[in-house]
């Protein structure tokens, strides 16, 4: 875990996604990705799971929809990761936390928490009561961070994402009070 310090709030800042920022996303989750899953997934599962989720039409998809937030994290102007969020159509109470991603030399500064506190604030505003989240089963460091944040298991599942992949996860809900 990284010794350096927290930076200043007035440092940190979180902004929503634009069109301008596809190729700067695109990177900052390349980099992220293949720091955080090389081992726990097969590299061509990380690449496959990559050009889905961050093509142009799909960010351009989500960028559009009232329903969906995806948000920058940069600190002192530098981006360092970022968090995404939705709301379920087939559980209304509930908003899920799609995306929060940190690369590793910003981890343990309180940074991923503050992104989790951003979606929070988020649901809360909604008036929503639940958080819901899909953590990797073999991805043991993001299971503590989010246990730690108060979320518990509410099942194991395997989702299909095509292309022959299988994501095999763990659904975690956090109850706002």
């Amino acid at each position: 875990m990284p010794t350096s310090a927290q930076p200043s709030p007035a440092d940190v800042e979180l902004t929503a996604l634009s069109a301008a920022d596809f190729p700067l996303l695109r990177d900052l989750a390349t980099r992220i990705w293949r720091q955080a899953y090389t081992g726990m997934v097969p590299d061509e599962q990380i690449e496959y799971m990559l050009g889905k989720r961050h093509s142009d039409e799909a960010l351009a998809e989500l960028i559009a929809a009232p329903d969906r937030w995806l948000e920058i994290l940069r600190v002192g102007g530098e981006p360092v990761g970022y968090c995404g969020s939705e709301l379920i159509a087939a559980e209304p109470d509930t908003l899920k936390l799609g995306q929060l991603y940190l690369l590793e030399a910003r981890r343990g500064r309180g940074l991923g928490r503050h992104m989790l506190a951003h979606v929070e604030a988020r649901a809360r505003a909604l008036g929503l009561g639940t958080i819901l989240l899909q953590v990797n089963k073999a991805n043991v460091a993001a299971q503590g961070f989010y246990r730690a944040a108060g979320f518990t298991v509410r099942e194991a599942a395997v989702f299909d994402i095509g292309g022959g992949w299988v994501m095999d996860d763990y659904l975690l809900e956090k109850r706002l009070a």
